[in-house]
């Protein structure tokens, strides 16, 4: 842990990462009073209504400098717009390398969270702009068969992994899972390159803990970019059951996405807006986790269709995240900490089906002495998801400085 501190404390390090995803925001928090200074490059979703993207100068702990910078937003998602995102990566990259170029530095360590920021670090070190750079990996696509643009896309993808992989000086793995996939799809053997395992992780500070009169009894939650594959769907279609054996229930959904007008179409074509909150994106994080740990529990209902290929390599960061506000999870079988869930009695695992969905929700609903055990459970089970450890082992073994 010394050893950490010592090392990180001599350098100057950029991250770059996707705004408002936790992961960006997570090493921020714990980088930014370790090093001898802090860039933090963070740029907003494409599909925001709103651009959010910012640069953060950090000089020993201390915020010197914030400022504003652009971003290319698609907003709303329609299918013919989807080459767009190839301008997306392109804009984002050159956005990077004109606000380095504005702060006017040179970096001894690149942090890039995700495949598109990493791949910028490859080409600032071969333009000496960085010295070393880690590449944290957290996610991994498994292409479609079909051949259509968003297998091209995966397979555009995998291919800026793999070049990344092999110019990378170190590389975070989010789970074990990626390795095996990067080795069949992208040929790059295990073993071949440095990498280490690096799961999801959230702050301390984000912990907080509401009592059973604190929260509303019968709500029940959701919060992250709403997409075709989050399984709200299948919420929506286990609701007319919900009703009948509990009419007081609410749903608070917080984030956007591509999926939001379709969601909010299927609730309005069934008649349910008086049971669905939207609080849209939140920016402000303490009042996002303030609504967020007010629901009695959370929703992680992911499943394992082709179309939801991007959760086999994935670490569920939604369950991770209730937890560590308390809150019981009801996650799919698929999630990828389903189990110790269970184990730890901490929520509920299910198959992706809508019978089973509503057994869950009534059975931690219907009985508040089972609901309140649960949610104990589920913050001392948030305990083992906070980040700083995580990270202080992850520099240990890469030795970086």
């Amino acid at each position: 842990m010394d050893t950490v501190k010592n090392n990180l404390s001599k350098l100057d390090v950029l991250l770059c990462g996707l705004a408002f995803t936790s992961r960006t925001e997570t090493l921020e928090d714990y980088l930014k009073d370790k090093t001898k200074s802090l860039t933090v490059i963070s740029i907003s979703s494409c599909f925001l209504k709103e651009n959010l993207s910012f640069c953060r100068i950090y000089e020993k702990g201390v915020l010197k400098n914030s400022f504003s910078i652009p971003n290319f937003r698609i907003k709303n998602y329609r299918p013919f717009r989807q080459p767009l995102i190839l301008i997306v990566f392109i804009f984002n990259w050159l956005v990077i390398l004109f606000t380095i170029i504005k702060v006017n530095k040179k970096f001894d360590l690149f942090i890039g969270v995700s495949h598109s920021f990493a791949f910028i670090g490859a080409l600032l070190k071969k333009i000496k702009l960085v010295k070393q750079f880690i590449y944290y990996c957290i996610d991994y696509y498994i292409p479609e068969e079909k051949l259509n643009f968003n297998s091209m896309f995966v397979r555009l993808i995998n291919i800026l992994d793999r070049f990344t992989v092999k110019n990378a000086d170190f590389i975070w793995d989010i789970s074990e899972k990626i390795s095996k996939y990067r080795q069949k799809l992208g040929g790059i053997k295990k073993g071949s390159y440095r990498n280490i395992i690096v799961p999801l992780g959230y702050s301390r500070h984000i912990r907080q803990f509401k009592t059973i009169d604190e929260i509303n009894r019968w709500q029940v939650g959701f919060v992250g970019t709403i997409t075709a594959n989050q399984g709200l769907q299948l919420l929506v279609d286990a609701m007319p059951q919900l009703l009948k054996r509990i009419p007081q229930i609410k749903i608070q959904i917080i984030g956007d996405g591509p999926f939001s007008q379709e969601l909010r179409n299927m609730v309005i074509q069934k008649k349910l807006e008086n049971h669905f909150k939207f609080a849209g994106f939140i920016k402000n994080e303490e009042e996002m986790l303030d609504l967020l740990s007010r629901s009695a529990i959370g929703l992680a209902l992911y499943n394992d269709s082709t179309d939801n290929r991007n959760i086999i390599c994935a670490d569920s960061g939604k369950p991770k995240l209730y937890a560590l506000l308390g809150l019981p999870a009801i996650v799919t079988n698929f999630c990828s900490i389903s189990d110790e869930i269970k184990k730890q009695k901490a929520g509920i695992s299910i198959n992706y089906n809508s019978d089973e969905l509503v057994d869950a929700i009534s059975f931690l609903l219907e009985d508040q002495q089972r609901l309140i055990e649960l949610k104990v459970n589920s913050f001392k089970l948030g305990e083992s998801f906070v980040s700083d450890s995580i990270f202080d082992e992850a520099f240990r073994v890469m030795e970086v400085g």
